[in-house]
């Protein structure tokens, strides 16, 4: 007798006694009861799955339901090779699982949607039966969280083909997936399925208020107009709710259009359609966004009196607050952020950095203080960013002690000052002359790991030269190899200017010459300095060369280029040069406007 037959038989007269315990054996025993346990341990046993297990399990559904059984079991864990013998028993050896519950139940023990999918789909390739509705649906919602749209469509077909009919759900899930993808065109042709003759499923308002929302997203504004009255309204006979005219006034308000927007508003409220918290908000950001601060603080003091059920909430505080300190309305600002509170509305982490960094920004370092203590007491943490912006403020006004002890409250919060912290400190003291306390941050900063930045070395150069130390400030310079930094224009310019200021040209050209073999691009604020530099030494031929240079570089002359050259070109009797380096200019500048 074959190992089959005989395994087959043994399971017909021994059935009843079947467990489904665990088993350390690799092979089916032909004299024991096999188990799905055993029967699973033969099937993962290298290098491929037993044919005798495979044949077993062809003639005993009921060995295959206890098999799969098994392995939807949450108690039992998956390992990589029991996932690829799922996969492989209905691909490979059309074995699917025997009921539509089984199948249900194996889908979320994958760890991927996307596997999920697969085994369903070769599953149903491989005749099982098909699941209901509700297990189509949540697959989808699953693939569609993780933007997998060929899966989505792939199992959309799928689920066609095992004649199981899409609902409303359905469509809504696959029509926000290919919206969320910026694929409108298709969500149309969907819903043009949806909404045929041969369908029974009609899409509602949230599935024709996500196809809206696509259109507009994607800048069809003109088309998601037209799809409310002629979709929406005629076909579907679906009356426009609060979230479709938001999504309308949302669109305009993004393109500019915020009167336009107010206009749809002001339809929503003939219809009786009630606005809500959404609506003020995307008014207010409009409004704020084309710089009318004043309309939209006009808009909110009337609407939150008219719409009891809209007055705003933390939000529209935050952009009012914000679009105001942009605009230096300081006490407007703080007296907004006050009536803000006195309404329950609490400020999140957010508003208390938007109130310091506008606070600080306009001088009132005080007041930026004390929210920052306000923000601190309301269980908030500062951020390494709000830090830095209360220390370039200090800085700002020279108080660099308090610097300091911001500095020392930072790491005492365990927050470590990073490169802008270091170069905003860098930047107060080379400004207050304080070289001394230079040296000793700049030490702390490498000693920390705080790598120094291009803007690091251009404020030390800068520094150090506007201090007239410009020896100190070459060595810095040439420093920078060591940090492997590569120079920018500004850093030269920096020196160019203050050698030829110190009238030390030679060394400027030498850097401009530098600068050059660097491929580092010079501007007309280096040609600036150089050009005054000369003037200063009368050194006409240097000029000369400059000039051409320019004219090579396409680098178009500014007003303090031409002042230069006009006070000095005509005083040696080179006014002939001067005319023909303006009448390129001239060309230049009429070249780039026809261009």
């Amino acid at each position: 007798m074959s190992s089959t037959r005989r395994l087959a038989a043994t399971v017909h007269k021994l059935r009843p006694h079947r467990r489904l315990s665990s088993s350390s054996s690799s092979q089916l025993p032909t004299s024991a009861t096999p188990t799905a346990a055993s029967l699973l341990d033969s099937l993962l046993s290298p290098p491929s799955p037993s044919a005798s297990a495979l044949s077993l399990l062809r003639a005993e559904p009921g060995l295959t339901a206890e098999l799969y059984s098994l392995l939807a079991e949450p108690s039992h864990a998956l390992t990589p090779a029991s996932l690829a013998l799922l996969h492989s028993l209905p691909a490979d050896h059309r074995l699917p699982p025997p009921s539509a519950a089984l199948l249900s139940r194996l889908l979320p023990r994958f760890p991927s949607p996307a596997d999920a999918a697969r085994f369903l789909r070769a599953s149903l390739a491989a005749g099982a039966p098909a699941p209901d509705v509700s297990a189509f649906n949540s697959l989808l919602a699953t693939l569609g969280r993780t933007r997998d749209l060929c899966g989505m469509t792939e199992l959309f077909s799928s689920m066609r083909g095992a004649s199981v009919k899409p609902d409303v759900v359905t469509y809504g899930i696959l029509i926000n997936g290919l919206c969320k993808a910026g694929r409108v065109g298709d969500a149309l042709r969907v819903l043009d399925g949806m909404s045929g003759p041969g369908s029974d499923v009609r899409p509602d308002t949230v599935i024709l208020n996500t196809v809206l929302d696509g259109l507009c997203k994607s800048g069809r504004l003109q088309e998601a107009v037209m799809f409310v009255e002629n979709r929406m309204r005629r076909a579907q006979g679906c009356a426009p709710n609060t979230v479709t005219y938001n999504c309308l006034a949302d669109a305009l308000c993004r393109v500019g259009d915020v009167a336009m927007a107010c206009e749809v508003v002001g339809r929503m409220e003939r219809e009786g359609v009630a606005p809500n918290v959404v609506t003020m908000n995307t008014i207010v950001g409009g409004f704020c966004r084309v710089g009318r601060v004043g309309a939209a603080l006009e808009f909110f003091r009337e609407k939150r009196i008219a719409w009891p059920e809209a007055r705003g909430n933390a939000a529209t505080y935050s952009t009012l607050v914000g679009a105001l300190l942009h605009c230096n309305n300081v006490g407007m600002a703080m007296e907004l952020f006050n009536e803000m509170v006195d309404q329950g509305h609490l400020p999140d982490a957010v508003m208390y950095f938007t109130m310091i960094s506008g606070l600080t920004q306009a001088g009132r370092l005080e007041d930026a203080c004390t929210m920052a203590s306000s923000m601190k007491k309301a269980g908030f943490q500062m951020d390494a960013k709000a830090y830095n912006i209360l220390i370039g403020g200090f800085c700002r006004r020279k108080r660099l002690h308090e610097a300091y002890e911001l500095l020392e409250e930072m790491k005492g919060a365990g927050l470590q000052p990073d490169v802008y912290t270091y170069n905003t400190l860098l930047s107060g003291m080379c400004k207050a002359g304080d070289f001394l306390a230079v040296d000793e941050l700049l030490a702390t900063m490498i000693d920390t790991g705080c790598q120094p930045s291009v803007v690091t070395f251009g404020t030390l150069v800068h520094g150090y030269c506007k201090a007239g130390k410009i020896d100190e400030a070459i060595k810095i310079f040439r420093s920078m190899d060591q940090y492997g930094i590569r120079p920018n224009t500004v850093i030269y310019n920096t020196l160019i200017d203050f050698l030829c200021k110190s009238r030390d040209v030679d060394s400027a050209i030498e850097i401009f010459d530098e600068m050059t073999e660097k491929h580092v691009p010079a501007n007309v604020t280096t040609y600036n300095a150089l050009l005054k530099g000369l003037q200063d030494k009368n050194m006409p031929e240097k000029a000369f060369e400059l000039m051409d240079k320019m004219r090579e570089e396409r680098c178009t002359p500014d007003y303090v280029t031409m002042d230069v050259l006009m006070e000095w070109l005509p005083n040696i009797g080179e006014t002939d040069r001067l005319k023909r380096f303006m009448q390129q200019r001239d060309h230049s500048a009429s070249k780039r406007i026809i261009g």
